[in-house]
């Protein structure tokens, strides 16, 4: 029979149970080691760095959330507003205009449509 104490309530009670199928076997169970910790030594792919590029270049565009492309609304060589929408990006469930950052002429759309992005891919370049 071993003791415990229960608190029920803000009552307390002691109470014996009693081990049923254990014949005086104690099994310690092992406590971790604090501040001990071991990364798994998994291989994975990181896609946020597939197509780098650098933030200092405002002329280039890049995917600000991983997701599908969903639209392309322009095509190389349109003339393209401050502001005015490029292309659709699905991202979570919700579709997010992607716009062009200036006014000037698409250089480049380095997307098509039904495309898997990660964040930080080139979505397209104006000049």
């Amino acid at each position: 029979m071993r003791k415990f104490k229960v608190k029920i309530n803000s009552q307390e009670f002691v109470v014996e149970v009693e081990e049923i199928g254990v014949e005086n076997k104690t099994s310690v169970v092992p406590r971790p080691k604090i501040g001990h910790f071991e990364p798994r030594q998994e291989k994975y792919e990181d896609k946020t760095k597939r197509n780098p590029v650098p933030s200092s270049d405002k002329n280039s565009v890049i995917a600000q959330l991983p997701g599908t492309i969903v639209r392309v609304l322009k095509s190389e060589g349109d003339v393209v507003d401050a502001n005015e929408p490029v292309l659709i990006l699905e991202a979570m469930k919700m579709e997010n205009e992607v716009v062009a950052p200036g006014k000037g002429k698409i250089k480049k759309i380095h997307v098509r449509e039904g495309q898997k992005v990660a964040k930080g891919d080139l979505l397209f370049e104006i000049e």
